[in-house]
């Protein structure tokens, strides 16, 4: 989105105001007041949209990066869980192997056990016989035992493992989840401070905008004024020319009816002086 320059824009429109005071110089007060605004609302209103598109823009562009880090988070845990899994299955398959191997150790020591049980009923067959059985009994215990103890050895060795991994997957988890609020929170901050910045950016705009037209209509008021003034001195200079003017004639006229009343009276002397010239 391309950027816009407050400061160009604002000497633009002072230009524009300008010419369009001089073309509704003429014109009565009134309408040229409304056409002032009609233009600066217009301004103000192209200003607006472009800051709204340029918020919307950056906002849809915050929810897309959003979006692809929570899918790469769900693919992580996914992987991670088939690794769990895996491990699992190898442990059971470890936990059945090992059976297996006690079972064939028991067997053999069966089969070596009745060998030489064999052997020793040759030698002395009662005696031997029931001595022979009671060892094969307790040996058959403690083996018995013994390999008891080895499972349950094992298995708590498997629940151990198994509750470290649960528990070193939980602190994962945590940690993960703290990271994902932690993320949030700063972009929520960082909206917010975006958000009071371009507001304040707006609010000085607006500011700058009301000055300048401030100073319009002061400068259309001294101009006014100035007018009126020069009329006011024009007609001032047209009213003393014209008493000028006129007493100057009335002086003529008076100059004139002054000669003539001379005239009438030397004429009047001259019919006095000469009484022939009545007759």
């Amino acid at each position: 989105m391309p950027k816009v320059n407050l400061k160009k824009l604002a000497k633009k429109a002072s230009r524009t105001l300008a010419k369009v005071y001089r073309k509704i110089e003429k014109k009565p007060k009134k309408s040229k007041r409304i056409k002032i605004l009609t233009k600066t609302n217009s301004q103000i209103r192209f200003i607006q949209k472009l800051k709204e598109k340029k918020e919307k823009q950056k906002h849809k562009e915050r929810l897309i990066k959003l979006q692809v880090t929570k899918d790469r988070n769900l693919e992580k845990k996914r992987l991670k869980d088939e690794e769990i899994k895996l491990k699992n299955k190898e442990l059971r398959l470890k936990e059945e192997e090992l059976k297996l191997k006690l079972a064939e150790q028991k067997l053999k020591e069966q089969t070596e056990q009745r060998l030489q049980d064999q052997e020793q009923r040759r030698k002395d067959e009662e005696r031997r016989l029931r001595k022979e059985a009671q060892r094969i009994r307790d040996e058959e215990k403690r083996s018995r035992e013994a390999a008891e103890q080895r499972l349950r050895d094992e298995q708590q060795r498997i629940r151990d493992e198994h509750q470290r991994r649960r528990d070193e997957e939980q602190r994962k988890r945590d940690e993960e989840e703290k990271r994902k609020l932690e993320a949030e929170q700063r972009i929520r901050d960082e909206e917010k401070r975006a958000k009071e910045e371009e507001e304040r950016k707006k609010l000085e705009t607006e500011k700058r905008i009301e000055t300048e037209q401030k100073k319009l209509i002061e400068e259309e008021e001294r101009k006014k004024n100035e007018a009126e003034q020069l009329r006011l001195t024009e007609w001032e200079q047209k009213f003393d020319a014209e008493r000028k003017k006129r007493e100057e004639e009335e002086f003529l006229k008076e100059e004139e009816l002054k000669q003539k009343e001379e005239e009438r009276r030397q004429r009047l002397l001259s019919e006095e002086k000469n009484p022939n010239k009545i007759n």
